[in-house]
């Protein structure tokens, strides 16, 4: 009887562990995602600019992105968001009534090799 309750106890221990483990990586990867889109915005001068924006989670893609209206450009809202958790960035214009994709949308950008400045 001792033996299974040493049991139990390790397995509900190692349960705790990896929702605690599952729960920080996700925090962590948000972080790091906004981080990101915010260092992009800085460096490409287009914080400034911004008129609204709302920090947003796409539980399909896995990943923390902002939607964004810009000032100069408010007829189209706009997608920033990581490529993946350390590199990349993709800002994508979509018109507001019908939500497609705008390929001529004035701050359309894709840089796949995209790296903060140190």
């Amino acid at each position: 009887m001792k033996t299974f309750l040493k049991i139990l106890g390790l397995l509900v221990l190692s349960l705790v562990l990896a929702v605690a483990f599952f729960f920080g990586l996700r925090t962590y990867q948000g972080h790091k995602n906004l981080e990101l889109v915010d260092n992009y915005m800085d460096e490409t001068h287009l914080t400034e600019k911004i008129q609204s924006e709302k920090t947003l989670y796409s539980a399909k893609k896995g990943l923390y992105y902002k939607e964004v209206k810009f000032k100069d450009d408010s007829e189209h809202t706009y997608v920033v968001q990581p490529v993946s958790t350390f590199k990349g960035i993709l800002v994508q214009g979509f018109d507001e009534e019908t939500k497609k994709n705008v390929k001529d949308a004035k701050h359309n950008t894709f840089k796949e090799k995209y790296k903060p400045k140190d």
